[in-house]
């Protein structure tokens, strides 16, 4: 139990607070006294390039010649690779003030996996996408700027915090 409890704190302090994807909206996800919808933050898919182009959707997956029925994220490579999937999400909430989440999308062509990485900016009316680059080998990585990436619900506690 000690080892567990050591474990799950490390992955807490390391990745954040783990939150839960909604079983029927995989652009939900609620936990720790906070709900954040992703669905209107972008018209998906949306688009970045970064040695190579890559297509995004949260939301519903995206056709990436027949490697995936799920995917995530989409590299214009030499062929099609799926860079994870949408249904296999994990969200993790990192920061009240701004406002910062991750979502890993694991289960990509030959192992790989996308980390996407919303930040609240106050300032970004239209948001931003943005290619960070694949590193390590095989992960790729995104930043997502936007005045609205903060929860459409929140504890009173919660908010209390960022006062």
């Amino acid at each position: 139990m000690m080892k567990a409890c050591l474990l799950l704190s490390t992955l807490v302090s390391t990745l954040g607070m783990q939150l839960k994807v909604d079983a029927t909206n995989p652009c939900i996800a609620t936990g720790n006294g906070t709900k954040f919808d992703i669905s209107d933050l972008f018209d998906y898919p949306i688009k970045a390039t970064k040695g190579y182009e890559y297509t995004f959707n949260p939301c519903v997956p995206i056709p990436c010649a027949g490697e995936s029925n799920d995917a995530a994220i989409c590299q214009a490579a030499d062929f099609p690779r799926a860079g994870g999937n949408v249904h296999d999400a994990i969200w993790f909430l990192d920061s009240y003030q701004p406002w910062q989440f991750r979502i890993l999308f694991p289960n990509g062509f030959n192992w790989r996996a996308t980390w996407v990485t919303f930040t609240e900016d106050p300032d970004s009316e239209k948001g931003k996408f943005e290619a960070l680059g694949e590193y390590p080998y095989e992960i790729y990585n995104f930043n997502i700027t936007h005045k609205n990436v903060k929860p459409v619900w929140a504890a009173d506690w919660v908010l209390a915090m960022r006062k």
